[in-house]
């Protein structure tokens, strides 16, 4: 798989990072939580490794930046400027960092909400099955279709168990690869109460229930949330501009106030800007139970 700002392909990035192994030590060492986020993430490469490349990545954009700002600012001034380069170079540097250190935690977040969006449908799916005199593993194969990331996760678990492992064993592992909360309770709540011996349709029964009234109160909040993000973008993307533009358009009329051409433009450049991250804000704080 392809790693953001890593710029170079993943096998070449692997053998050039052997240079920094010790470096990609301490900073796996000094990360304790990269072995799992690398594992929930389904990223197949040790934590010394991958720091590694985070190393190699860091290195390498600051010493392609630094040059860069260096000559831009020496052709733009006729005289060398060394602090604002390092600061560019060593900024951006960290800035990627940050990033990759973090990205298999972002990966771990899709995975979470892809898997919770299907979630109370397969497990809908399982309950009825069972009610009905359908075995678990029976059960299991059904939802290996039509509900996404979930389909995935039980195809796994169902390849497992036609490899000899047993039920209990394949559901166990698959709630340790996983990094949603929602899909591991569900799992420690089947395989508890098969290791029980107890019914597994009341357990489900009772995952289900679980996962529907929180699935309310989720879309509750989130529309309580909306009111005043609505309030914010009404104020400063409809108001604003039109109250601004209009006072602009008066100033220049009979203060005779002349704009640079590239207002306007740059107007509509930020409340482009705006309006995309608001959309953005909105998705990430939309319920993961909501489909």
């Amino acid at each position: 798989m392809a790693i953001p700002f890593v710029p170079f392909p993943l096998k070449t990035a692997i053998r050039e990072a052997k240079v920094f192994e010790r470096l990609g030590m301490v900073i796996s060492k000094s990360t304790p939580s990269l072995k799992l986020d690398l594992f929930q993430a389904e990223i197949d490469m040790l934590p010394k490794v991958y720091a590694s490349i985070v190393a190699l990545t860091t290195i390498f954009y600051f010493s392609v930046m630094t040059p860069i700002i260096f000559l831009a600012g020496l052709l733009a001034k006729g005289e060398p400027d060394f602090f604002l380069p390092l600061a560019v170079g060593s900024i951006f540097s960290i800035f990627v960092f940050s990033y990759l250190m973090r990205y298999p935690k972002f990966v771990a977040l899709r995975r979470i909400k892809k898997l919770d969006k299907d979630l109370l449908d397969s497990l809908q799916h399982i309950l009825i099955e069972i009610k009905s005199g359908v075995p678990l593993f029976n059960s299991l194969i059904g939802i290996t279709e039509g509900y996404g990331e979930v389909s995935d996760e039980f195809k796994i678990v169902v390849k497992e168990i036609n490899a000899g492992i047993p039920e209990i064993k394949a559901l166990e592992r698959a709630s340790l690869r996983n990094p949603s909360l929602h899909f591991r309770r569900s799992l420690w709540q089947i395989t508890n109460a098969m290791k029980a011996g107890s019914n597994v349709a009341s357990a489900l029964e009772s995952i289900v229930d679980t996962l529907t009234q929180e699935q309310i109160i989720g879309i509750r909040k989130y529309g309580q949330e909306l009111g005043p993000f609505t309030l914010m973008y009404m104020l400063i993307a409809v108001i604003m501009p039109t109250l601004g533009i209009t006072f602009l358009i008066i100033l220049s009329s009979f203060a005779g106030i002349t704009f640079p051409d590239t207002m306007f433009p740059l107007i509509l450049l930020v409340l482009g800007i705006f309006q995309y991250f608001y959309m953005g804000i909105i998705k990430t704080k939309r319920p993961p139970l909501v489909s």
